[in-house]
């Protein structure tokens, strides 16, 4: 059941133009917050801000590529700007292309995959946690995934950037949370969302049974309203003793 436990906070969403950035910034708004939808996705970011402002909550888009330090400086400038505050950042930005083992992987892809999926979370808090601490404290959360700790694949950029998300929550929640500041990572397994999609298109061969091996659970994927309900409630105060951790919710994934 939706709450209003997010009433009166402001929250900044990366990557929420689909997916598990969307669903969990209409859900933040669906709890009571003013969102900040933050994205590279501009046609995407605008349709995720109206499909909350229809429901009758506060949303904005701001075009942001968080591997840009200038971006997500003028993200939480302007942030700052209209709310005056920004009590929830949830980095669920990240980036998967190409797959390639480490010795097919060429510097460009590397850079891309840690630049967006790891240095992006980094800048994001970078910037945003000296205004936490000036108000007094806040919830950060970023997205990481099964592949943070457990390898996959052909992967090898996208598993590191990951595992790196996790550990710089970790660091964050050790170095900040006297400041008030709580700091957690999500890891979800497979999504149905537009970039599993893409990956399932171009490996099409025994996907479905790969999941199906895996999956503790009648169903082989989760739904990104699954993983934004762990996202609000780990930002929200009912967490307020939860820091330093990593949410996983892979359906058993990481069970086996």
């Amino acid at each position: 059941m939706v709450t209003s436990r997010l009433a009166g906070k402001a929250a900044i969403v990366t990557g929420a133009a689909s997916g598990i950035g969307r669903a969990s910034a209409i859900r933040f708004a669906r709890e009571g917050a003013s969102v900040v939808i933050a994205d590279i996705n501009e046609t995407g970011g605008e349709e995720s801000a109206d499909l909350i402002r229809r429901e009758g909550g506060e949303a904005s888009f701001k075009h942001c590529d968080v591997s840009d330090a200038t971006n997500v400086q003028a993200l939480v400038e302007e942030t700052l700007a209209a709310h005056g505050r920004i009590d929830i950042l949830f980095a669920n930005a990240a980036y998967l292309d190409e797959l390639f083992a480490v010795a097919e992987t060429s510097e460009e892809v590397w850079n891309r995959h840690i630049g967006v999926t790891l240095t992006g979370v980094f800048l994001c808090c970078k910037y945003v946690i000296p205004h936490m601490i000036q108000a007094g404290g806040g919830s950060i959360l970023a997205t990481s995934s099964v592949g943070g700790s457990v390898a996959f694949d052909r992967q090898a950029a996208y598993c590191t950037a990951k595992a790196g998300v996790e550990m710089l929550m970790k660091t964050i929640a050790r170095d900040y949370g006297r400041a008030g500041i709580r700091a957690n990572a999500l890891a979800p397994g497979a999504v149905y969302t537009p970039v599993m999609e893409d990956v399932k298109r171009r490996n099409p061969d025994g996907w479905d049974q790969v999941l199906r091996d895996m999956s503790l659970l009648e169903r082989i994927w989760a739904e990104p309203e699954d993983i934004a309900a762990a996202a609000a409630y780990l930002v929200s105060d009912e967490a307020a003793f939860v820091t330093g951790t990593v949410l996983t919710v892979d359906g058993g994934w990481t069970a086996h």
